[in-house]
């Protein structure tokens, strides 16, 4: 049975979509998940700054802060591509190969990270 295209949804471009906490509607919460949003354009401009100038080690380590803190600002899903970052960088670091392409899956997995950030919100 042929569909009729104007009651399909469009397509969804989810790097258009706000992350919103799990805890957004936790009004213990709220102060907390504010301040951890209005950091994040700090924490966006600092993860540019080190990807441009190539500091391996700073980027791994602020993924790493990214993922221990956005778990509990109610955002696993940064904290779940902050860790695949942190590892990547780590097996790089250790001289091991991040399989074929390994600075494009780097690249890519910075950029999902960047457009999380960008799109978390309380």
């Amino acid at each position: 049975m042929p569909t009729d295209p104007t009651t399909q949804n469009p397509p969804v471009n989810h790097a258009e979509i706000p992350l919103r906490s799990q805890f957004a509607d936790d009004p213990d919460m709220r102060e907390i998940v504010d301040i951890f949003v209005t950091e994040m354009p700090s924490r966006i401009e600092m993860l540019e700054r080190v990807w441009r100038e190539q500091q391996t080690e700073e980027l791994k380590r602020l993924a790493h802060q990214l993922k221990g803190a956005s778990g509990g600002y109610g955002f696993p899903a940064v904290g779940l591509v902050a860790a695949q970052l942190e590892q990547t960088l780590q097996t790089l670091g250790q001289g091991g190969s991040n399989g074929p392409g390994g600075v494009d899956s780097l690249r890519r997995q910075f950029e999902e990270l960047l457009s999380m950030c960008k799109r978390v919100t309380g």
